[in-house]
């Protein structure tokens, strides 16, 4: 049975840029990087990529962990998304001032889609939240809550 989510994963197209903006940027903890030396024929079987060679790095924010892969070899297509799709996904990191960090990220050039909205009524009330986007455009949330 499920005990819990162990980690949610974002296909990259830079491992390095991606953990700077990760790591350095938001502030998350790296807590480890990976490179596999050749195609693994375990790992590319799990994956279901014939010749994956990746590149990843496992990151920690509060107790949730966010891994970063690039496929080195067999390189997918460049995310185009948008949040309304079917199989989209994001992640929401929590924040204790929403206007701070919006600002903060804003004036370092991070896209977002709209400012900070509150939700007005509903168990969710007076939460703030808004989408922003990583250097692959993967949709992000920050959120605050009441």
């Amino acid at each position: 049975m499920i005990r819990g989510v162990h980690h949610t994963c974002i296909t990259v197209s830079n491992l390095e840029r991606s953990i700077a903006f990760y790591r350095d940027f938001l502030g998350l903890e790296l807590l480890f990087t990976e490179e596999s030396e050749r195609s693994q024929d375990d790992r590319s079987r799990a994956l279901g990529i014939a010749g994956a060679k990746v590149k990843l790095a496992i990151l920690k924010a509060g107790e949730a962990r966010v891994e970063l892969i690039e496929y080195v070899t067999a390189g997918g297509r460049p995310y185009d998304r948008q949040v309304n799709d079917v199989g989209a996904m994001h992640i929401a990191f929590q924040v204790e001032n929403i206007d701070e960090v919006y600002r903060r990220m804003v004036d370092h050039g991070v896209r977002f889609t709209a400012p900070p909205a509150t939700i007005p009524a509903g168990p969710m009330a007076g939460w703030r939240w808004t989408y922003f986007f990583d250097p692959d455009g993967v949709s992000l949330e920050i959120i605050q809550t009441a």
